[in-house]
C-alpha cells in the first residue's frame, strides 16, 4: 500500500471523530474481513483448512462471526456451519487420537488464538497503518500532522503499541515524534477527564433528564479510550 493510500485511510479514520482512529480503522477492517468471509471464503478450501489448523476462529471472532451469519434475512449461517462442521471433524479425530495413545493432555483441541485468522489479518493490516502513522509523521507531512494534532488520539493500548515502534522505525527523530504524540494523547485525556467531571456533575437532582441525555455517551467514550474498541490486543 503506498504512503498517499494510507494516508488516505487514516485521514478517514481521524475524520470519523472517534476516540481512537487507529480503533476506527481496526474496526472497519475487522467488519470488511467477516464480511469477505463469510461470503466468499467460507468455500475456500486453503480458507477452510486455516479454521481447522487454529480449532476455530478466537473466542471473539467465532461470536462476531456468528452474529454476522444470524442477521435477519442472511443466508451465512450455511457457511458458518460448514465452518464449524469442518472444525467439529477435527476435534473428534483429535479426540480419538488422545484416547488412543493414553494420553491425558487435551490442551491441543483449544482454539489457538496466534493461528485465528481473524486476528492474524487484523495484525498484519494494523501493523502496516501503525508503521504508516510513524512514517508519515516523519514525514513532515504537514496535512497529516494537521489532522493528526486536531484528533482525538488514540485509545491507551494503541498509544503504547505506536510509541513501542517509533524508536524500531525512525530512531534519529524518534524523542520529536514521541513528544508530538504524547502531546495530543495527554491533550485529549485532559479533555476527557473535563466531560468526565461534567457527566458526574449533571447527575446532580437539579439538572433534567434532558441534561443528562446530553452527556450519556462520556462513560462509553471514556472505556473505548482508556480500554480500546472491545477484542483490541496489546502486542
Amino acid at each position: 500500500m503506498t504512503a498517499d493510500v494510507t494516508y488516505l485511510h487514516l485521514k478517514r479514520a481521524i475524520e470519523s471523530n472517534k476516540e481512537c482512529f487507529l480503533c476506527a480503522l481496526e474496526d472497519e477492517i475487522e467488519r470488511k474481513y467477516i464480511d469477505t468471509y463469510l461470503y466468499e471464503l467460507v468455500m475456500d478450501a486453503s480458507s477452510r483448512q486455516k479454521i481447522v489448523e487454529s480449532k476455530g476462529f478466537c473466542n471473539h471472532h467465532s461470536y462476531k462471526m456468528l452474529i454476522a451469519a444470524s442477521k435477519p434475512g442472511s443466508s451465512n449461517g450455511h457457511g458458518m456451519a460448514l465452518v464449524m462442521q469442518s472444525v467439529t471433524e477435527q476435534l473428534i479425530q483429535d479426540l480419538h487420537k488422545q484416547k488412543s495413545h493414553h494420553r491425558d493432555d487435551f490442551h491441543e483441541m483449544l482454539t489457538n488464538v496466534k493461528k485465528c485468522p481473524a486476528c492474524t489479518h487484523l495484525a498484519d493490516f494494523m501493523e502496516m497503518y501503525t508503521k504508516g502513522v510513524v512514517e508519515i509523521l516523519s514525514s513532515n507531512h504537514e496535512k497529516f500532522l494537521k489532522l493528526f494534532k486536531e484528533s482525538k488520539g488514540l485509545c491507551i493500548p494503541h498509544f503504547v503499541i505506536l510509541m513501542n515502534v517509533i524508536e524500531e522505525i525512525v530512531p534519529d527523530r524518534s524523542r520529536s515524534i514521541i513528544e508530538t504524540i504524547a502531546d495530543v494523547e495527554e491533550k485529549n485525556l485532559q479533555r476527557l477527564n473535563s466531560e468526565l467531571a461534567e457527566y458526574v456533575r449533571r447527575q446532580s437532582y437539579e439538572f433534567s433528564e434532558k441534561d443528562r441525555a446530553s452527556v450519556e455517551d462520556i462513560v462509553l467514550r471514556s472505556v473505548e479510550k482508556i480500554a480500546g474498541r472491545r477484542g483490541v490486543k496489546l502486542s
